[in-house]
């Protein structure tokens, strides 16, 4: 699996359509009955969207194959569900199609369709709230998984891009260095003692070295969405490594034994225990500072309208939406700055919570599909604002 980064989501945000179609589904990595669940999942979302398009923008049949015959092929790829992750997301319009397969839980498919993508069900893909890195340090062969509460997956790293091997690196010097030997001496032979003879302190030095190029790769594919890193692996190896980071967002404590690719669900139970006391003290201190920016009036629980509003003007530093929220449909007039409320969804209306949580992080805000019991107040959504209003 290859990291969903801002950017690809910033660029979502910047593409409009009339139709333009939005499907969610939930899929599943290992199957007993070749994917047939996730296919009908699928499916049912396809025939949902085209008989909107039918009914709801009087499109012919021609018409409406021309906009899903892409995903239509998809679904007799057996290869393309083989390899999925744990929620599908399927953009089409005007005849093109684009697909992101996230490791992200949702109970049901939704299918949308407006002038916009519908762009909430992958928040949570964005933001630190329960969802972190853990980096096994393995001199073998380093691996980056992408977790979360109920879900661990393996992030796939070019060994182009990055130095994923401390063994083989020093393998591949220790040859070099025999075969130059032989060379200068020809058949009087050569001795040559690899760094395993080495000290313990001389072996660090290398391990050092060799994080330090490491991270130095790493790290910036890390950056394109910052989350928390933890750490696991051989005990040893956890001062080394933080010596050599820079990256932000490290923790503390380690996941400590001598892991490998197979001990994956182990990694994914302990590095939870490690991880949940931090995002648990995070979301407490989300409600402190909600209060204490609301006393101060920089917060807004209570009005939607207003919230709305100055979510789509940059004014809204965090925008907390509750994950059992209800649509609210409408338009926003950018010249006006004004908001054209809907009872329904109606041809050129979209979701106002959808485009506020959208504007919040093109304006480098934070938002959060919160837990009913983990909001503020009894209320659909709250945020706390950069300025008064």
């Amino acid at each position: 699996m290859k990291l969903f980064s801002l950017d690809e989501f910033l660029k979502l945000t910047q593409k409009t359509g009339n139709p333009f179609i939005s499907i969610y589904t939930p899929t599943h990595r290992q199957s007993t009955n070749g994917y047939q669940a996730d296919k009908t999942h699928f499916k049912n979302q396809l025939a949902k969207a085209e008989k909107g398009l039918a009914e709801e923008y009087d499109m012919d049949e021609d018409e409406i194959k021309k906009i899903t015959q892409p995903a239509r092929i998809i679904l007799d790829d057996y290869d393309f569900w083989k390899y999925n992750s744990d929620m599908l997301a399927c953009f089409l319009n005007d005849g093109e199609m684009e697909i992101f397969q996230l490791p992200v839980h949702i109970e049901d498919s939704t299918c949308f369709i407006g002038t916009k993508p519908f762009l909430l069900p992958m928040i949570p893909e964005l933001n630190d709230d329960g969802h972190y890195f853990l980096l096994l340090l393995n001199l073998d062969q380093i691996r980056l998984y992408e977790v979360t509460r109920s879900i661990i997956q393996e992030v796939t790293i070019d060994p182009e891009a990055v130095a994923v091997s401390f063994t083989g690196e020093m393998e591949e010097m220790e040859n070099q260095s025999h075969l130059h030997a032989q060379g200068r001496v020809g058949n009087a032979g050569a001795m040559y003692h690899g760094h395993g003879d080495g000290s313990d302190e001389e072996k660090k030095s290398d391990i050092l070295n060799y994080f330090h190029r490491m991270t130095n790769m790493l790290e910036p594919i890390l950056y394109k969405n910052p989350l928390p890193l933890y750490l696991a692996g051989v005990e040893y190896l956890g001062p080394i490594f933080r010596q050599a980071s820079k990256y932000n967002h490290l923790q503390e404590g380690m996941v400590t034994g001598a892991y490998s690719e197979k001990d994956m669900q182990e990694l994914h139970q302990k590095s939870w225990e490690l991880a949940e006391p931090y995002f648990r003290q995070e979301r407490l201190a989300r409600k402190e500072v909600f209060g204490a920016k609301k006393a101060k009036n920089l917060a807004i629980s209570n009005d939607n309208h207003k919230l709305i509003l100055a979510a789509l003007t940059g004014g809204v530093d965090t925008l907390l939406v509750n994950e059992k929220h209800e649509h609210l449909w409408g338009k926003y007039d950018p010249e006006t700055h004004k908001i054209h409320l809907s009872d329904s969804r109606q041809n050129g209306n979209h979701c106002l919570i959808d485009e506020a949580a959208t504007k919040v992080k093109e304006f480098k805000g934070k938002v959060y599909l919160v837990a009913p019991e983990d909001m503020p107040e009894d209320t659909q959504i709250a945020g706390t604002l950069r300025y008064a209003l």
